[in-house]
C-alpha cells in the first residue's frame, strides 16, 4: 500500500510547518506566481526526483501553502491531509485551520448530511511566523534553504527557528506579496494538546473498548481508520483524549448498510430473483473456487487496487450473465411484427427498443432489421431503413460478447 510522508516546506510557502527544512522551489514559479480568484489545489511530481511530490494549496485571501511529500508507490489511497478539498493549513495529526477557527480531525461522519461533523477546539491560539520571530535568538546567517536534489527523506531542521528566519527574509527579498508574518501560521496551541494531556497507545485502545495488540495491528495494517496521532515523543505516538473519544465513538456508530436492495429474496421480482439465483454461485465459484482470486483475501491484498480489479471482474461476469438471459431472438421476431403492423408511421417506443437491442445483440437486430425490409415493399422497407439509421449510432463491437471472468 503507498504511503506518503511530509518531507519539507517549499521556500514559498506562507504557512511554514513547524520542524521541517525549507527547500528552494523557484523551479515552481509559474505556479506560484499567478493570482487564483478562487481556492486551488496543484500536485506536481518534482522534475528531478520522481518520488517527491508537490502539494500546493493556494487561498486568494488566505494565501498558499507548499509542501513536499515522499511518496512510496502510485497515488491510490490519498488521506485527507492531502486531498483536493483539504484545508489550506493542517497541523497536529489533522487539526485544521479555516482562516479564522481551529476545528479538531474530521473522525465522526454524518450520514444524513453526507459529510464530517465540524468541532471548533476550545481555547485554541494560532502561532504565527511573526510570534516566533520576536525572539532574538533567531538568526537568519544560521538558518540553511535546501535543493531538492540534496534533500534527504529523513532530514530534520536542527536551527528551525534559524531556518524560518532565513525564510523570512527570502520573503523580503523576493517581494513576495503573500500575507504578512503576522498572518503567516505556524502552528497551535490549545489546552488539549497539551503534552500531559496527551494520552499513548494503551489509553486510546482502552476508549476504543479494544486491546493494545489489536490496535497495534490496525496501526501495523493501516487498517480501523485509526486517527493521526497528534505528535511522536520519544517513538511513541500521542493523541489528544477528544480525537480518541471521537474515534471511538465513530466506531460505535453504525455502519449505513451501502446495499439499495435487501439481500436476501423478499421484494425481488420473479425475474430478478432468477437472476440472482444464478449469479449467486457464479461469484462464489468466481471469488472462492479460483485460487488466483481466492489468494487476495489475504491482508495484504486488501488494498483499493485489488479491491477494484476483484470488482471489475465481477461486474463483467455479471454483464456475460445478463446477456445470457435477454431473449434476443423472440424479442426480434415481436419487433418485426410491431413494425409491420405500424408501417405507415414511425413509433419512437419501437426504435428506443431497437436500440437497445442493437446494444444487447447486435446480431439479433440485424435480423429483426433484414426481415422488415424483406417483409414488405414500400412502407415497410422505408421503416427499416429509418430504424436501421437510427440504430447506426449505437457503440458496439461487432459480434463480441463478453468473456466470462
Amino acid at each position: 500500500m503507498p504511503t506518503h510522508r511530509l518531507v519539507a516546506n517549499g521556500a514559498s510557502t506562507d504557512h511554514p510547518t513547524p520542524g521541517l527544512p525549507f527547500v528552494d522551489d523557484a523551479h515552481l514559479h509559474a505556479m506560484l506566481t499567478s493570482t487564483p480568484t478562487a481556492a486551488r489545489h496543484t500536485r506536481i511530481t518534482d522534475p528531478e526526483r520522481e518520488e517527491l511530490l508537490w502539494v500546493i494549496r493556494t487561498h486568494p485571501q488566505l494565501g498558499r501553502s507548499v509542501l513536499l511529500y515522499a511518496v512510496d508507490g502510485p497515488e491510490t489511497i490519498p488521506t485527507g491531509e492531502w486531498q483536493a478539498d483539504a484545508p489550506l493549513v493542517v497541523r497536529a495529526g489533522g487539526y485544521w485551520w479555516d482562516g479564522a477557527c481551529w476545528y479538531r480531525p474530521p473522525l465522526l461522519w454524518d450520514a444524513e448530511q453526507g459529510a464530517f461533523e465540524q468541532h471548533l477546539v476550545p481555547a485554541a491560539a494560532t502561532i504565527t511566523a511573526a510570534d516566533l520571530l520576536n525572539d532574538p535568538a533567531a538568526d537568519a546567517a544560521r538558518g540553511h534553504l535546501h535543493r531538492v536534489a540534496d534533500l534527504h527523506e529523513e532530514q530534520t531542521s536542527g536551527h528551525w527557528l534559524d531556518d524560518l528566519a532565513l525564510w523570512a527574509e527570502h520573503r523580503t527579498a523576493a517581494s513576495h506579496q503573500g500575507p504578512p508574518l503576522e498572518r503567516c501560521v505556524v502552528t497551535l496551541t490549545a489546552p488539549e494538546l497539551a503534552g500531559d494531556n496527551l494520552i499513548g497507545t494503551p489509553a486510546l485502545a482502552a476508549i476504543a473498548a479494544i486491546t493494545p495488540s489489536t490496535l497495534r495491528a490496525y496501526m501495523n495494517r493501516r487498517e480501523g481508520a485509526v486517527p493521526q496521532p497528534q505528535t511522536v515523543i520519544g517513538r511513541r505516538a500521542m493523541w489528544s483524549r477528544p480525537v480518541a473519544q471521537d474515534w471511538a465513538e465513530q466506531r460505535r456508530r453504525p455502519t449505513a448498510d451501502p446495499w439499495a436492495a435487501p439481500r436476501g429474496k423478499d421484494g425481488l421480482p420473479t425475474g430478478a430473483e432468477q437472476i440472482r439465483d444464478r449469479l449467486d454461485p457464479l461469484f462464489y465459484a468466481a471469488l472462492h473456487d479460483d485460487p488466483a482470486r481466492r489468494a487476495r483475501w489475504a491482508l495484504r491484498y486488501r488494498s483499493a487496487d485489488a479491491v477494484h480489479d476483484v470488482a471489475g471482474e465481477l461486474a463483467r461476469l455479471a454483464a456475460t450473465e445478463l446477456l445470457d438471459h435477454i431473449p434476443g431472438q423472440a424479442l426480434a421476431e415481436v419487433l418485426v411484427q410491431a413494425a409491420l403492423t405500424n408501417a405507415g408511421t414511425r413509433p419512437a417506443a419501437l426504435e428506443t427498443v431497437l436500440r437497445w437491442l442493437s446494444l444487447h445483440d447486435r446480431h439479433a437486430a440485424e435480423l429483426a432489421l433484414s426481415a422488415m425490409a424483406a417483409a414488405q415493399e414500400g412502407p415497410g422497407e422505408d421503416l427499416a431503413r429509418r430504424l436501421r439509421n437510427a440504430t447506426s449510432a449505437a457503440p458496439h463491437q461487432d459480434g463480441d460478447r463478453p468473456a466470462a471472468a
